[in-house]
């Protein structure tokens, strides 16, 4: 079960770089990492820096993949970001902390 998690957690993050690049953003990183958390994509467009958080469902049984990001979580991602920003000497930009949200309809059983 974790393994397909994960599977579509990727896809969800694949899909997502793909419409922002699509939309004009350029990726600056994947899966950024610092002691703190990690930011899933960071973008810019327009001169803004974007975190983005991305959130992967197959159903809304649970509710809206946002829904997801806690508090903590959003502390977390605003403190990696603080970090990216200061070892890019980057703190002067504006930025932005967003969520994608991914919703996959998976059809089982298909031939």
């Amino acid at each position: 079960m974790r393994r397909y998690c994960k599977m579509v957690g990727n896809a969800g993050e694949e899909f997502a770089a793909k419409i922002l690049e699509d939309e004009g953003y350029m990726i600056l990183e994947r899966n950024y990492r610092t002691r703190i958390g990690e930011i899933d994509i960071i973008a810019a467009r327009d001169g803004v820096v974007h975190f983005i958080e991305v959130k992967t469902r197959t159903s809304d049984e649970y509710g809206y993949p946002a829904d997801a990001v806690t508090e903590e979580k959003q502390n977390t991602i605003r403190r990696s970001a603080e970090i990216y920003m200061a070892r890019r000497r980057l703190m002067w930009r504006a930025y932005s902390i967003d969520v994608a949200e991914v919703t996959f309809n998976l059809i089982e059983d298909c031939i």
